[in-house]
Formats: C-alpha cells, sequence, structure tokens
C-alpha cells in the first residue's frame, strides 16, 4: 500500500504563483458545450457566482462560457463542470495544470465512483483502462466492495458481500447521495441487478459495496488557485429536497494553507486523522495509476459508520475531481488567505436549503429563487472564523 504522502505535496510548489501566470491573459470561462447546457437553473446561477469569484481572486476578466473549439483558441483559465477526458482536454487546449480548475482524465469512468473499488477476480470484464493496481495501492483506505462491468460479475461480487451484511449497489455517477440502493439478500439484489442496462453497465460500471449505519460523512480535498495551495477537512451536512429525499445540504469546512502533508501535521483526533490519511491514499493510488491526470481540485468523501458486527469502519466513498459543493467554501478560505497573509487556519461553509431563507450577515449567496425543477432553494457560502 502507498504511503499517504509518497505523491509530492502541491504546497511545496504551485505553478499557480504571480511568476507563471501568462495563460490568465484573457481571464477565466467556465467550458461548456452550448448545445447541451448543464445543471438545473439552480446549478447555472451558483456556477456564474462562483467563476465571478474566481476571476476576483485572479484579477482577472470574467469571460462568458466557451466550449472546446472556441477554447483552443485563447489562452484562459477554464472551468468545466466535469472532470475531462483527455481527447476533449486536447481539443479545448488544456495540456497542462496552469490551463484548468478541475481535472483531466484517460477515460470518463475514472473520475467516478468506479475506481474506488477493484474487481470481482482477475477474469472479470473491465475497459481497457481500467487500473489494475489501484486495488492494491490503496490497501484499507476504501471499504470492502467491487467494481463490476456485466450483470454476471455484478451478481457474484454481491453475493460475496451479502455473507457478511447487507450490501449497497451505487451508480458510478451518482450525485449528491442519489442513485444508491441498499440490498440484504439475493433476492433483492437480483432484481436491483435486472434494472442495469447491460450497456450502461458495460461503458460505467458500477459500484457494489459493505454497507455502514451511524454514518458520517467527511469531506477531505485540495484546491492550487490563485498562487496558493489550500487543503481541508470537513464534514458534510444533508437536508430534505420537495421529494422528502435526503440529500446534500453543504459542507464545513477546516482549511489550511499547504497540501495534506499539512493536514497530516495538525492534532486531529484519531478518526479525522484516518479520514485525512484514507483520501491522501487515494490520491496518491491515483496518481500513481495514472501518471499523467492532472489535478487542480479534488475532493473526497470519507464516511465513517458501523459495519454489520458493529464495528466502527472509515473508508473513501468517492472522489470529485471538478468544482462541486463545497468549491463556495473553498474560493472562501482563499479570499481569506489572500486578504490575511498571516493566516494559516480560517473555517469556511457552503449551505444548501430547499426553500426560501434569508442568509446569515457576510454570506455570499449563490442562489435564491425557485429552480423550475427543483423548487425554492437558497445556496449560499460564509467564512465563520
Amino acid at each position: 500500500m502507498l504511503s499517504a504522502f509518497e505523491v509530492r505535496d502541491p504546497a511545496t510548489f504551485s505553478p499557480f504563483t504571480p511568476a507563471m501566470l501568462p495563460w490568465q491573459t484573457n481571464g477565466v470561462a467556465a467550458l461548456v458545450d452550448h448545445a447541451h447546457p448543464a445543471g438545473n437553473v439552480h446549478d447555472r446561477a451558483s456556477r456564474a457566482t462562483l467563476l465571478a469569484r474566481i476571476a476576483a481572486l485572479l484579477d482577472q476578466s470574467l469571460l462568458d462560457p466557451v466550449d472546446a473549439e472556441e477554447a483552443s483558441g485563447m489562452t484562459a483559465l477554464l472551468v468545466p463542470g466535469d472532470a475531462l477526458e483527455a481527447d476533449a482536454a486536447s481539443k479545448a487546449g488544456i495540456f497542462d495544470r496552469g490551463d484548468i480548475l478541475g481535472g483531466v482524465v484517460p477515460a470518463t469512468f475514472i473520475s467516478t465512483k468506479a475506481i474506488t473499488h477493484g474487481l470481482v477476480d482477475d477474469d472479470a470484464a473491465r475497459p481497457a483502462e481500467w487500473p489494475v493496481d489501484m486495488a492494491r495501492l490503496m490497501g484499507d483506505a476504501a471499504l470492502p466492495g467491487y467494481t463490476a462491468f456485466t450483470h454476471a460479475d455484478a451478481a457474484k461480487a454481491g453475493r460475496r458481500l451479502l455473507a457478511k451484511g447487507p450490501v449497497r449497489i451505487k451508480d458510478v455517477c451518482g450525485k449528491a447521495g442519489l442513485g444508491q440502493e441498499v440490498v440484504c439478500d439475493e433476492e433483492a439484489l437480483d432484481a436491483a441487478l435486472t434494472r442495469e442496462d447491460a450497456a450502461a453497465l458495460a461503458d460505467c460500471g458500477i459500484v457494489l459495496e459493505e454497507n455502514l449505519t451511524d454514518v458520517v460523512t467527511y469531506s477531505v480535498g485540495m484546491v492550487e488557485l490563485a498562487g496558493q495551495t489550500i487543503s481541508y477537512w470537513g464534514t458534510q451536512n444533508l437536508t430534505t429536497d420537495h421529494k422528502g429525499r435526503e440529500v446534500y445540504g453543504g459542507s464545513d469546512l477546516h482549511v489550511v494553507r499547504g497540501g495534506f502533508a499539512k493536514l497530516a501535521d495538525l492534532d486531529l483526533p484519531d478518526h479525522l486523522a484516518r479520514a485525512v490519511r484514507c483520501a491522501a491514499i487515494f490520491d496518491a493510488a491515483a496518481h500513481a495509476a495514472y501518471p499523467d491526470i492532472i489535478l487542480t481540485r479534488r475532493n473526497y468523501d470519507v464516511i465513517e459508520g458501523s459495519d454489520a458486527q458493529g464495528a466502527r469502519r472509515i473508508g473513501v466513498l468517492e472522489q470529485s475531481w471538478r468544482v462541486g459543493g463545497a468549491s463556495g467554501a473553498e474560493i472562501a478560505a482563499l479570499e481569506a488567505f489572500r486578504a490575511e497573509p498571516d493566516t494559516v487556519q480560517v473555517r469556511c461553509s457552503t449551505v444548501e436549503i430547499y426553500d426560501l431563507v434569508t442568509p446569515p450577515v457576510g454570506a455570499t449567496v449563490y442562489y435564491q429563487g425557485v429552480d423550475p425543477v427543483v423548487g425554492a432553494m437558497t445556496k449560499y457560502a460564509m467564512r465563520y472564523a
């Protein structure tokens, strides 16, 4: 298993320094597909506010959203909505870390939950770019589980896990806690798998892992931007949407200057130190498995909970190599560090509420209104300490 900090800590070197910013001449732009706008109204409004704050942080112009063809003819910091495949990044003129806030990966599935677990056996189906050594490198940094690309492999993996307790089946592309189901026996497992499309399974895969109860989800992340590297640990909050579902409700982040090694130096309780270690190992394993990936924003969801035998477990659930729900808090932290050169730690939060409420004084409002799809929402970020 990798040491959590074998990959060079970006705190020792960051490409985002005032002497190395010729690429910023044009400004900051969202990278989009004009023909297929992504996200709901609240997503697009939040994204626009986030980019405006990033541009201000960099003292750069905020540009109109651009597609790959437009981006290839300019020099700007591009902010896509998802991690990009290498070919798509190349078409947009993204070749190094200074071109993007987010991630570039060899294949789309690499930026999903799929790489969190290994295959059920050596004969299991897999994509050509499958990271053969990643599960070994990660060791115990993730929960017991498997990724499968066929119904047969998924059924075999599910039965193996059911011998120890309930199994959580997860859509590898699901967000905000959606696209998941817990099964407790083989009949329920088979019923759930029959609903999976074979072609989608072959392209994206599906995750089956040990189900935990009495859980808390931590966020561990790192961002390189504006001449700074920051990292953080935090917790995620749940809220109830207008359909009565428990969904992502924001993140509370404790942010420091520097990379994961700086987090490891903090005097954290054992469970938080383990969460940071798990995220750092996942990050190192991904870089070892795919040396050419570009990651300037990464966020790892790490779960703590009780297994079927009552033991407490901690492991990485998934990665996010794109701007996401916690990005408003990340930018608030970068703004604080820029304004206060002697400050070494800050606490910032994002909040998402499915209602129209009055945000606290000092908050940056990312969205407040009635989204035609999800209903009334209020989203904001702020620094607390």
